[in-house]
């Protein structure tokens, strides 16, 4: 320990020094703390800790990338990752019966991404399944795709 480090202590200590004290319902001379290693040691770790919880500092996150809007008809829709940098934007799921409400949910997630300012969408997953819905059975598309905005 560096004589600085030890001033430190001994100076915590003795502000923190007490005639008596009472643990666990037991009166304790303060003589007693003195000739014990540990009162040193847990002196020292209050003040270190005191010292280095003040110090710590976390830097804020930075914001995230905003790009403008682009037209729908711009957007690409690939099916793997493409090579070269890109910037996830967003995950989009439509999940809907198959024929014009698919459609319908297609289109709209294309403006979404557009209006997000991705430049791209790719396609991650596709899926078919039967569901029923109260006596008839629809036949149900989920598609996942990843919106990316390539540099």
């Amino acid at each position: 320990m560096t004589s600085a480090g030890k001033a430190l202590v001994q100076q915590a200590f003795q502000e923190l020094k007490l005639d008596r004290v009472q643990a666990r319902g037991l009166n304790l001379r303060s003589s007693r703390l003195n000739h014990c290693g540990c009162s040193y040691l847990s002196a020292f770790l209050a003040v270190y800790l005191t010292v280095a919880g003040c110090a710590i500092h976390h830097s804020p996150q930075p914001q995230p990338i905003v790009y403008p809007a682009i037209p729908e008809t711009e957007l690409q829709e690939l099916r793997s990752l493409p090579q070269g940098l890109y910037d996830r934007l967003e995950i989009v799921t439509v999940v809907a019966e198959v024929g014009e409400q698919l459609s319908s949910a297609i289109k709209s997630a294309r403006q979404s991404a557009a209006q997000k300012g991705a430049n791209a969408l790719v396609l991650l997953h596709k899926a078919e399944f039967l569901q029923r819905v109260h006596q008839r059975k629809l036949r149900i598309q989920r598609i996942t795709y990843l919106a990316i905005h390539r540099r």
